[in-house]
């Protein structure tokens, strides 16, 4: 009898999205950090002092920050649950028991988890822009699917 080998935990992040949303973050600090340093001293009888260009750097860091979301997204798989971290908050886990199928219909950018009571769970991680990515994603949650859930019969 050959031996059953369990599924291999899965592991997933938004990579196109990433690039995306870490060169917006570069380019909105880059414009931010030069409007700081051309700020000119005096304008129309307003006075631009050094406080007001570091105010202007900060708040480009906060802007590129907000930008950065899109990349935070992670997935974690193993056979103990789901562990999912979307665009803000903390990681949450949906064990294996709660969930009813994996599935990633063509009508939705993100693959998405159905749990009882035909509610939904959007796997943030994975995504159609990632293509090959996504659908090794998916494949192992599949395999960690059926792996949890036997056919009875």
């Amino acid at each position: 009898m050959p031996a059953v080998t369990s599924p291999q935990p899965v592991t997933a992040r938004p990579i196109r999205t990433g690039y995306i949303a870490n060169a917006s973050a570069i380019v909105a600090v880059c414009v931010f950090v030069v409007v700081a340093l051309l700020m000119k001293r005096e304008n129309a009888g307003a006075y631009f002092g050094q406080k007001d260009q570091l105010f202007t750097i900060v708040i480009g860091l906060v802007v590129a920050g907000g930008l950065r979301l899109p990349a935070r997204p992670r997935l974690r798989a193993d056979l103990t649950g789901v562990h999912l971290r979307g665009y803000v908050g903390n990681w949450r886990t949906i064990p294996w028991e709660a969930v009813v199928a994996v599935e990633f219909p063509s009508s939705v950018r993100f693959a998405r988890l159905r749990l009882p009571a035909e509610e939904s769970l959007a796997i943030y991680a994975v995504q159609r822009m990632d293509r090959e990515k996504a659908v090794e994603a998916m494949r192992g949650l599949r395999a960690l699917f059926a792996a949890t859930h036997p056919v009875v019969g």
